[in-house]
């Protein structure tokens, strides 16, 4: 549970009909490809994956009616024309509330908790590093 966030392996923009990809550490630059350059089958096909894709992305770290719940949110913003709709992120606990929930257990609960952390990789600076 590292609060580091991971370099971006593509750097991807998208103008109209035009997507734009850089590749970190790539050596050809910026890389362009056109949408009406493909076939039309292939056009037809791309729609409904990027929308299933869409969708699922809505879902990812969810289940059962919270999954439900935030692909339709997200279609109902699509149909709406905001594309930039998103399902909210689930809860998150930081690292500064944990540390001070930990201290306030007594002693051997504090210790199993820091066990139960380290076990799991959670680092919590002063207490399992």
């Amino acid at each position: 549970m590292s609060e580091e966030k991971r370099a971006k392996k593509l750097a991807k923009e998208i103008e109209g009909e035009m997507v734009k990809i850089t590749a970190a550490g790539g050596t050809k630059g910026e890389m362009v490809f056109l949408f009406t350059d493909l076939p039309t089958d292939i056009q037809a096909k791309l729609g409904p994956f990027g929308l299933g894709h869409k969708l699922g992305d809505a879902a990812a770290g969810k289940e059962g009616a919270e999954a439900e719940e935030a692909i339709e949110k997200v279609f109902a913003g699509l149909k709406s024309g905001d594309w930039s709709v998103r399902a909210p992120a689930g809860p998150r606990v930081s690292i500064k509330a944990l540390a001070e929930n930990v201290s306030k257990l007594d002693p051997a609960s504090q210790e199993a908790a820091k066990a139960l952390l380290t076990s799991l990789g959670v680092k919590i600076p002063g207490f399992n590093e």
